[in-house]
C-alpha cells in the first residue's frame, strides 16, 4: 500500500468516525416546570441544546416567551394528551413578543397549546408562531388561541404546517413573501382573516378548513398557488383575491359563505371542480377562468338539462355579464362524495358533508336503548338525525357538574334511546366541536331536530324549535325532568311530522 492511499483510507476513516460522534452527540432533553427534568423552562433547554438534539417539554403551563436559533425538535411530551389538565401549555411572559421566534432551519414544534396574553388596548398578544428567513420547519398539531397573527412564516420556505388549530386572532395563519410551503389539514375558525398569502408564490394549501372568519383564506398580490381540497365555510368571504394571479382553485368546497369567491384587481386564476353552496357564489371583477377542458364548478343556484348525461350542463353559467367572465362547463352533480344522496339535496343537507373527508366515520344505528353515544365527529351527529332526534351533551373530564350528569344520561339513554340518540361530546378530545357549537360554559346540553337549508333545527324547552342554539340550549346541571320536558316535546314534534 502506498503513502498517498493510505492518507486517502485515514481521511475517510476519521470523516466517518468524526460522523458517528456528531450523530451520538445528539442528545435528548427534558423540561418539566415541577423540577423532574432538565430543566425547568423551554429557554433554558434551547439555551444549551445543539443542533439536532430532541426537546421534551412535560404538561404543565409555561410562561415563556421562546426564541429558537438552532436546528432542534421541540416536543410536548406525552404528545396530543385528551386531558386538559395532561396537556403542555405556553403563555406569552411578554404579550409584546412572540411566544415561539424562530429564526432557524430545520426546526420542529409539535403538540403545544399557545396563548396570547392581552396587549395594551389590543385584545391579542403578539404571534404564537413567528418564522423568518428559514427552511425546512415543521409545526404541527399545535392550538394557537389569541395571538396575532397566530401563525406566521416570512421570508421563509420549504415549511410544513399541519394539523394546526388557530383561532380568536384577526389573522390565524399568515405566509408573507414566502413561498414553496405546504399547509395542510390545519382548521382556522373565528379569525378576520383565516389563512392570508401575502406577496407569497408557489404555495400548497390542501385539505385545510377555515370556518366562521371574516374571510377564510386571502390571497394579496399573490402568485402559482395551489389551493385544493379545503373547506371553506361560514365565512364572510370564503376566497378573497386581490391583485392575485395564476393561482390554481380545484376540488374546494365552499358552504354557506356570505360570498364564495370575491376576486378584485385579480387575473389568470383557474376555478374547476369547486362545489359553491353560499349566499352568493361568486363575484369576478378581473379574468379569470372558471373551468378547464374537461370541467367547471357546481353552483347550487343553476340548475339546466344535461342531453347527453356527460355530468356537464349544456347551458353556461354567467359570473360577470358585463365582463364576459363565464363558467363554460357548469357541472350537473355535486362533487362531494355520499352515501345519502337522497339528503343531500342543493336546497337541503349540506352539513352531512361537512367533515366526513377529514373525520369520515361508519354509517351505523346510534339509536340503542341504554346507550350513551360517546362521538368526536360532527358527521356522526348528522347520521343520527337520520334517525330522529339527538339529545347532545357537550362537556368535559375535569367538570364536576358533567360528571354529576352521567347518571341522568344514562337513564334518559335507557328511557328514551330507541326513539333518540343520547349522545355526548367530550371537549378535551374535540376542541374544534367545541368551537363549531359556540360552548362557553358546561354542561351545555341541547336536543337537535333535524337539518333545514345547511342549519341545525333545535327543540326549545317550550315545545317551539329553533335555529338559533342559544335559545334552545340547557346550561348547567339541572335536575332530569327539564332534559325529559324537552325530549318529550321532540317526540311529540316527530309524530305530529310523520303523520302529516
Amino acid at each position: 500500500m502506498t503513502g498517498e492511499t493510505f492518507q486517502v483510507i485515514l481521511i475517510v476513516f476519521l470523516f466517518m468516525l468524526g460522523t458517528a460522534a456528531t450523530l451520538a452527540e445528539a442528545a435528548v432533553i427534558t423540561v418539566n416546570n415541577s423540577g423532574r427534568g432538565n430543566y425547568t423552562l423551554i429557554q433554558e433547554a434551547v439555551n444549551n441544546a445543539q443542533n439536532g438534539d430532541t426537546i421534551l417539554v412535560s404538561p404543565g403551563i409555561y410562561r415563556e416567551n421562546i426564541k429558537v436559533n438552532k436546528e432542534l425538535t421541540i416536543l410536548s411530551y406525552p404528545p396530543l394528551s385528551d386531558s386538559q389538565i395532561n396537556r403542555t401549555y405556553i403563555i406569552a411572559e411578554v404579550p409584546d413578543n412572540a411566544v415561539f421566534s424562530i429564526s432557524s432551519g430545520n426546526v420542529t414544534i409539535n403538540g403545544f397549546y399557545i396563548v396570547g396574553v392581552p396587549s395594551g388596548k389590543d385584545i391579542h398578544g403578539k404571534a404564537g408562531l413567528y418564522l423568518e428567513g428559514v427552511r425546512n420547519c415543521s409545526l404541527n398539531n399545535n392550538t394557537v388561541i389569541l395571538t396575532d397573527p397566530g401563525i406566521i412564516l416570512r421570508n421563509s420556505q420549504d415549511n410544513y404546517l399541519n394539523g394546526n388549530l388557530v383561532s380568536l386572532s384577526n389573522e390565524g395563519i399568515t405566509l408573507d413573501n414566502s413561498g414553496e410551503n405546504i399547509l395542510s389539514k390545519n382548521l382556522v375558525m373565528k379569525n378576520k382573516q383565516g389563512i392570508s398569502l401575502n406577496n407569497s408564490f408557489n404555495n400548497t394549501i390542501v385539505n385545510n378548513t377555515a370556518s366562521s372568519n371574516e374571510v377564510g383564506m386571502l390571497l394579496r398580490i399573490s402568485q402559482g398557488n395551489k389551493l385544493a381540497y379545503n373547506l371553506i365555510l361560514k365565512n364572510e368571504h370564503g376566497i378573497r383575491g386581490q391583485a392575485a394571479r395564476s393561482n390554481l382553485f380545484t376540488n374546494n368546497n365552499l358552504y354557506l359563505n356570505g360570498i364564495g369567491v370575491y376576486l378584485s384587481d385579480s387575473s389568470n386564476n383557474s376555478f374547476y371542480e369547486n362545489e359553491f353552496i353560499n349566499f352568493l357564489n361568486a363575484i369576478d371583477e378581473g379574468n379569470n377562468v372558471w373551468n378547464s377542458s374537461s370541467a367547471g364548478n357546481f353552483w347550487n343556484n343553476y340548475t339546466g338539462a344535461d342531453a347527453d348525461g356527460n355530468g356537464i350542463l349544456d347551458n353556461q353559467y354567467v359570473i360577470n355579464q358585463t365582463s364576459g367572465v363565464i363558467d363554460y362547463m357548469p357541472m350537473a352533480n355535486r362533487i362531494s362524495s355520499s352515501n345519502s344522496s337522497d339528503a343531500l339535496s342543493a336546497n337541503g343537507n349540506t352539513l352531512l358533508v361537512l367533515f366526513n373527508k377529514m373525520y369520515p366515520v361508519k354509517p351505523s344505528s346510534t339509536l340503542k336503548k341504554g346507550v350513551v353515544v360517546e362521538t368526536t365527529e360532527l358527521e356522526q351527529i348528522n347520521l343520527s338525525l337520520m334517525e330522529g332526534p339527538v339529545f347532545l351533551r357537550l362537556g368535559a373530564e375535569w367538570c364536576g357538574a358533567c360528571q354529576s350528569m352521567k347518571p341522568i344520561l344514562a337513564e334518559l339513554a335507557a328511557e328514551y334511546g330507541e326513539n333518540v340518540t343520547i349522545m355526548s361530546i367530550n371537549m378535551n378530545k374535540n376542541i374544534q366541536l367545541a368551537t363549531y357549537f359556540d360552548v362557553g360554559y358546561i354542561p351545555d346540553s341541547t336536543v337537535i331536530m333535524g337539518i333545514e337549508n345547511g342549519e341545525y333545527i333545535y327543540m326549545q324547552q317550550d315545545g317551539n324549535i329553533t335555529t338559533d342554539r342559544v335559545r334552545a340550549r340547557i346550561v348547567g346541571l339541572e335536575n332530569k325532568e327539564v332534559y325529559e320536558n324537552v325530549l318529550k316535546h321532540a317526540l311529540a314534534y316527530e309524530e305530529k311530522r310523520k303523520s302529516r
